[in-house]
C-alpha cells in the first residue's frame, strides 16, 4: 500500500491536506493498481498565526530543544473514506467505511477506515531540517509542545 499525503497552500495562513492511499498488486507497489481510497475532499484544513518564540519542543527522540514555532488549528473534514477500482468490494456501516481488496493472486485484504467527523484541535507546527514537524501541547500549555507527525520530503 502506499499512503500520499498531498499539502496545498492556498494562501499564507492556511493549508489543506488530501490523503490517498494506493494499493497495486505487488507488495513493491508495482504492478496493476488494484484499489485506490480516499476522501474525496481535503480531509484537513489548518490554518496558523503569529509565530510563539523559545517555547519547548519535546522531539520524537525524547529530546528537548527551545525553538520557535507556529501556532494552528486544524480541522478535518465531514467525509466517509471510499475505494474504487477493480479488486474491491466496500460496505458503509456506522461511520465506518469496511473494504475487501482482492490481488491478481486471489490473496485479499480487510481493512477498515472511520470517517472523518469534524474535529478540531490546536496545536503548532515547526519546521526543522526539513522535517514539518505536527505539533500538541503538552497539557494546556502554549509554551510547551510535543511532536504528534513528522512529514518529510
Amino acid at each position: 500500500m502506499r499512503l500520499t499525503k498531498t499539502i496545498a497552500g492556498p494562501s499564507g495562513t492556511t493549508f489543506s491536506i488530501v490523503t490517498k492511499e494506493e494499493y497495486f498488486d505487488n507488495a513493491d507497489c508495482t504492478g496493476a493498481l488494484v484499489a485506490t481510497g480516499s476522501y474525496g475532499i481535503p480531509d484537513e484544513s489548518v490554518t496558523y498565526w503569529a509565530t510563539l518564540t523559545g517555547v519547548s519542543v519535546k522531539l520524537l527522540t525524547g529530546e528537548t530543544i527551545p525553538a520557535d514555532v507556529d501556532p494552528a488549528t486544524s480541522v478535518l473534514a465531514v467525509a466517509p473514506m471510499t475505494f474504487t477500482g477493480s479488486g474491491v468490494t466496500s460496505t458503509h456501516m456506522g461511520s465506518t467505511m469496511f473494504a475487501t481488496i482482492k490481488f491478481a493472486d486471489g490473496t485479499t485484504v480487510d481493512i477498515q477506515r472511520p470517517d472523518l467527523i469534524g474535529q478540531k484541535t490546536v496545536g503548532a507546527l515547526l519546521l526543522r531540517n526539513d522535517e514539518l514537524l505536527a505539533l500538541v501541547p503538552i497539557g494546556d500549555s502554549t509554551t510547551s509542545f510535543k511532536v504528534n507527525h513528522r512529514y518529510i520530503r
